[in-house]
């Protein structure tokens, strides 16, 4: 079984370019928000599979191992299994089921659309095995307290940079969940480029740097996904 977690338009354009090779069902965008009070999302599935597929659905905290009948979250997928016919689109409802959560900060969980192609039932020779890959991919489900709306896309630009000797810290001081699509640090003419992250509220993380060329004062560009999965852009210091 492949999985995938699609943290930005990026991957869904990649998924999209590359489906005669990887085969799979694709969605419209990759993440869903739920707002404190909204009963339900929708989100549209296309399969640009040549065959048809079953497509299972379930919502966890993000654990690669979770199956469906062990994973917990205040959300349900409906339907759970259906059939997805070659080129056929058809629609997923998140519900809400009315769990308390959080009210001073976003909570993150994810969507698992796993798709099982149809057996193949030609015989096979003496000696011959068949192989049938499935392909498990993870979207954010993102609930946003009701007092949050309003900072939502102005907070990915309160994150903090700071250089720790071979290590560049981010911090992010604000209750949102915030998708960094990449960061870049410029010393002089040399640019050191650093991995996307997906930061919890009030949490920090540590970028390792090889052979580090760094100082505070550095510019550090960096590019965040909003909550229609877009590149936003913004740029920062060193500390």
């Amino acid at each position: 079984m492949f999985n995938k977690r699609l943290g930005g338009a990026l991957a869904a354009l990649l998924m999209l370019a590359s489906a005669d090779a990887w085969a799979g069902v694709t969605a419209e965008r990759t993440r869903l928000v739920l707002t404190e009070g909204q009963r339900e999302a929708s989100l549209a599935l296309v399969n640009q599979n040549a065959y048809p597929v079953i497509v299972q659905t379930w919502i966890d905290d993000g654990a690669l191992d979770a199956e469906p009948d062990t994973a917990e979250a205040p959300f349900m997928p409906l339907p759970a299994v259906f059939r997805l016919e070659a080129g056929q689109q058809r629609s997923v409802r998140v519900l809400a089921t009315g769990q308390a959560l959080p009210d001073d900060h976003e909570s993150l969980f994810w969507l698992n659309l796993y798709e099982i192609p149809p057996q193949d039932k030609a015989e096979l020779a003496e000696g011959q095995a068949r192989l049938t890959v499935t392909l498990r991919t993870q979207m954010k489900v993102i609930y946003r307290p009701k007092a949050l709306e309003a900072d939502a896309e102005r907070a990915p630009e309160r994150l903090r940079f700071t250089w720790a000797g071979d290590r560049v810290q981010v911090d992010n001081p604000t209750p949102y969940c915030i998708t960094l699509a990449g960061v870049s640090v410029r010393h002089g003419t040399a640019l050191t480029p650093l991995p996307g992250e997906t930061l919890a509220p009030f949490s920090q993380h540590r970028f390792a740097v090889q052979a580090p060329r760094l100082a505070r004062g550095d510019q550090v560009a960096y590019q965040w996904l909003d909550d229609g999965g877009n590149t936003q852009a913004a740029t920062s210091r060193l500390r």
